[in-house]
C-alpha cells in the first residue's frame, strides 16, 4: 500500500493535473534528450511535427524504472505531397491516475524547409473521479540538408510549461552527426543539450546525449533492417532510477 501511494505521489509530480509537463516517452527522444533535428523516427512526431519519414511506430517507456507507470505510445504518419499528416496517442494508466495524450499534426515540406504544427488534447483522470482536459500546441520550423541543419520549435505554446527549443545540427564525418540545443523555459530554468548519432555499421547506430539541468545522460542503440527499426534507450537522473524505453517502427 505504501509503495502504491508513493508511486501515485510521484506520478502527480511527473504529470501534475492541469499542468501537463513535457515528457520524453520514446526511445529516440530519451536517447537524444529531445533533440528531434537528429531524429528520423516515426515515434517522435508527438514532440515535433517536422519528422521527415512516414510509417507507424509503437513505443513503451518506463519512467525511472517504475513498471506500474509505463507509458505506451502509437504514432503514424502519411505523406500527401507536399504535406505529412501525423497522428498518435500516448497512454498511461496507473490505477489511481490516467493520462491520455492525443495529437494531430501537419507539416508542409518545401525543398530544405519544413513548417509544422501539432495540436494535442490531453485527458487526465484521478481516482476521486475528477477528470480534466487540456488543449496544447506545438509549432516548428526546420531547415535541413545533408551537411547541416537548424530548427526552432515551441512546445505547449502559451501554456504554463511552454518550452522554446533552438537547435543546430552538423555532419561531423561520414555517418556521424552532432547537434546542440538551447531550451528556453519561461517559467522554469533553461537548459542546454548536446547529442550525437553514430552509424556503427549498416544495421546499427549509437545515439548519445547529455542535458545540463537536471544533469541527465541518454544512450540508445538502433537496429535498422530494411524498413523496420528497433531502438532501445536508457536515460539517467541525478536522484531517481534509470528510465527505459523501446521503439518498434516500420517506414513506408
Amino acid at each position: 500500500m505504501h509503495l502504491k501511494v508513493g508511486s501515485f505521489l510521484l506520478i502527480l509530480l511527473l504529470f501534475p493535473t492541469l499542468n501537463a509537463i513535457i515528457t520524453l516517452d520514446t526511445a529516440s527522444t530519451n536517447a537524444l534528450s529531445g533533440i528531434t533535428i537528429l531524429s528520423n523516427s516515426i515515434a517522435d512526431f508527438a514532440l515535433s511535427p517536422n519528422i521527415s519519414n512516414t510509417g507507424i511506430a509503437f513505443s513503451a517507456h518506463i519512467p525511472f524504472g517504475m513498471t506500474d507507470c509505463t507509458v505506451y505510445c502509437l504514432n503514424t504518419a502519411t505523406q500527401f505531397n507536399p504535406f505529412i499528416l501525423s497522428t498518435g496517442i500516448a497512454h498511461l494508466d496507473q490505477g489511481d491516475y490516467r493520462n491520455q495524450d492525443y495529437f494531430l499534426g501537419l507539416a508542409f515540406h518545401y525543398k530544405n524547409l519544413t513548417l509544422g504544427y501539432t495540436e494535442h488534447l490531453q485527458y487526465e483522470k484521478i481516482s476521486t473521479g475528477n477528470s480534466y482536459h487540456t488543449w496544447l500546441s506545438n509549432i516548428a520550423l526546420t531547415y535541413s540538408c545533408p551537411e547541416y541543419g537548424a530548427e526552432i520549435k515551441s512546445l505547449h505554446l502559451t501554456s504554463s510549461d511552454e518550452e522554446w527549443h533552438i537547435s543546430a545540427m552538423v555532419k561531423i564525418i561520414d555517418e556521424v552527426y552532432g547537434a546542440g540545443s538551447y531550451v528556453y523555459v519561461p517559467n522554469y530554468e533553461d537548459n542546454y543539450r548536446i547529442a550525437t548519432s553514430i552509424k556503427l555499421n549498416e544495421p546499427l547506430s549509437l545515439l548519445v546525449s547529455w542535458q545540463n539541468t537536471p544533469s541527465q545522460l541518454g544512450m540508445g542503440i538502433k537496429l535498422k533492417i530494411k524498413r523496420g527499426e528497433l531502438t532501445y534507450a536508457i536515460r539517467t537522473h541525478p536522484e531517481l532510477n534509470l528510465s527505459h524505453s523501446l521503439d518498434l517502427g516500420f517506414n513506408w
